[in-house]
């Protein structure tokens, strides 16, 4: 059983329907997004950061953008729904409006991207798309040690090391196949 449907089968089947509709048309704007349950609740998720949860309850369906301020930044396109703090409630039958979904969901990657580098050096960046657009490491304020970079489809493009900010090593370029067509040797 989708672990979805496990976290929602206490609830009427129309309610359940509106909260997978909402999940589904995140996914498709989404394409990189990966299932899980945070919080108790059905999580999308872009490699290891939450993009959103989408849940039921008694009264409502709830969307959670992950972060209370993207629903601060959007009150004009929220007005006449009940948002507080984290989440934003929408009707218990109907999915989540798709225009505004992406809207929000859009300004989430955003700032998931704005909080990189962690302050350990890692680096990950996101296309709009959800799916990873480079990832590697820093140190200090230099790219240092192994990084990928990836096409808009998900497939890598380049790899390779950085020391102290410059290329090192070997580093590889790949066809969308995964098909190496270029080694460089820095």
């Amino acid at each position: 059983m989708d672990i979805f449907v496990q976290a929602l089968k206490k609830f009427p089947k129309e309610q359940q329907a509106a909260v997978m509709a909402t999940v589904e048309s995140a996914e498709a704007l989404f394409p990189h997004t990966t299932r899980a349950i945070a919080w108790g609740m059905p999580t999308l998720k872009i490699g290891d950061e939450n993009l959103c949860h989408v849940m039921a309850f008694k009264n409502h369906n709830s969307l959670f953008p992950s972060s209370g301020s993207i629903a601060r930044a959007h009150a004009k396109e929220l007005k006449g729904m009940v948002v507080s703090k984290g989440t934003i409630q929408f009707d218990q039958l109907k999915p989540f409006p798709k225009a505004l979904l992406k809207k929000l969901l859009l300004s989430r990657i955003e700032q998931i991207n704005e909080g990189y580098p962690k302050k350990n050096g890692l680096f990950v960046e996101f296309y709009r798309n959800g799916g990873v657009k480079a990832k590697g490491k820093y140190k200090g304020e230099v790219m240092h040690g192994r990084w990928e970079f990836y096409r808009l489809d998900g497939s890598l493009m380049r790899s390779g090391s950085f020391k102290d900010g410059e290329q090192s090593g070997e580093w590889v370029t790949y066809d969308a196949k995964g098909k190496v067509v270029k080694k460089s040797h820095f």
